[in-house]
């Protein structure tokens, strides 16, 4: 709703616009960074507009950034989500301190806002969306961007979120190096409330 008011103050005329926007309050869920169990968190990328739409392999873009991603800090596999036509997820199961993740998150060109998620969310973690949102659908997964440094590489690697992986998209990963308990947790929120609801998943299977 847009208000338009005028006052005349001698000869000149002040003009105020205002615009309300209203309140959209819906529930949705979506996997937290954090292992449980652990002080440790996977690296989360959350990308709007990564789509070249017109390119030959519109996926381009992304490949070559999670590519360098993994040259640059020898990390493994990335697993990539498609959310929205030209919106990408991407999850890296390689476990490291807070800091570590922060230093990866942030050397990536992902979403700003994503980046200072820990500020916000009332867990500390960065969180992916894995629920439907309204009328968006759930992520999907679409492909796996491979890192020749995945076999025999040394970091430990998220066992709670292979786990996630296998409950919501059927993929199996096979780790090297696991930590983390049998299960993940879901961080369940509606989008006009600052208050997170977590709850546990079993690992199924």
């Amino acid at each position: 709703m847009r208000i338009k008011l005028s006052f005349n103050i001698g000869q000149r005329t002040l003009l105020l616009k205002a615009q309300y926007f209203g309140k959209f309050d819906i529930r949705t869920g979506g996997i937290d960074s954090r292992i449980p169990e652990t002080a440790l968190h996977i690296p989360f990328l959350d990308y709007d507009n990564i789509v070249a739409e017109f390119s030959k392999d519109p996926e381009m873009r992304l490949r070559e950034e999670l590519q360098y991603l993994q040259a640059a800090w020898e990390i493994g596999n990335f697993y990539v989500f498609w959310t929205r036509d030209n919106g990408r997820h991407a999850i890296c199961l390689d476990a490291f301190t807070f800091r570590i993740t922060k230093d990866i998150i942030d050397s990536s060109g992902c979403d700003l806002m994503f980046k200072k998620a820990p500020q916000i969310n009332e867990y500390r973690c960065w969180v992916l969306r894995c629920e439907k949102k309204g009328k968006r659908d759930a992520p999907k997964y679409l492909y796996t961007v491979e890192s020749p440094l995945f076999e025999g590489k040394k970091n430990l690697q998220s066992l709670s979120h292979a786990g996630y992986l296998w409950n919501y998209y059927s993929l199996k990963v096979n780790l090297k190096n696991p930590v983390g308990p049998p299960y993940f947790r879901i961080q369940r929120y509606n989008t006009s409330e600052k208050h997170i609801e977590e709850e546990k998943v079993p690992i199924e299977g």
